[in-house]
């Protein structure tokens, strides 16, 4: 302890004539200036005893914006090439997810150390399919960053509307598909409903 003190140029005595006396406060304990309220944290708003647990870190820059685009499709295609969203989609193997969103189907399939592919109409063997109301199109088009775009994709898909929804079929088993690598990339465990 004593190293790390003069490491920081720091003595004990310099830290007894800098604490407060008795009567003084600290700038700490003064109250907050207006309009800089303090945010209460979740686990201080538990009345009924239960402790709620803080969303885990998102690992991608989900405050990075994303281009507009009008169209659903234009939006998936951005990110399944965006470097932070699309974070180690060379790991999965093979993926096929099927969408149905705005009367279309389409799909993106990655073969086995290729590409990202898109395509429209149906795909055979699919692992996920995935469909999305329109009203939710709309929402999640006016998304401007990752963030946004989850919390959306994920209000929808966990509390859905009588017009806003996603609806995700699971076609393969989700242990297979995590070993495929989906629980790597923060866009394929988005799409298969696996994140909080």
């Amino acid at each position: 302890m004593e190293r790390i003190k003069k490491l920081f140029g720091r003595d004990e005595e310099k830290e007894k004539d800098e604490s407060p006396a008795a009567g003084e406060t600290t700038p700490a304990e003064e109250a907050p200036i207006e309009g800089t309220e303090e945010r209460v944290k979740p686990e201080q708003t538990a009345e009924s005893g239960v402790v709620a647990e803080p969303d885990e870190p998102f690992p991608v820059d989900g405050a990075a914006t994303i281009p507009y685009h009008s169209e659903i499709t234009d939006r998936l295609k951005y990110m399944f090439q965006d470097s932070n969203i699309a974070a180690n989609i060379e790991g999965p193997d093979e993926f096929t997810i099927e969408f149905m969103a705005m009367g279309e189907r389409f799909n993106f399939i990655k073969e086995a150390r290729g590409e990202v592919k898109f395509g429209t109409g149906t795909a055979s063997d699919e692992d996920v399919f995935i469909r999305i109301s329109n009203d939710a199109v709309a929402e999640l088009l006016g998304a401007p960053n990752f963030e946004e775009f989850r919390q959306i994709y994920m209000k929808y898909y966990k509390n859905p509307d009588a017009g806003k929804f996603v609806k995700i079929e699971l076609r393969k088993d989700l242990v297979w598909m995590n070993r495929q690598g989906y629980a790597r990339v923060p866009l394929l465990k988005l799409l298969v409903g696996q994140m909080r």
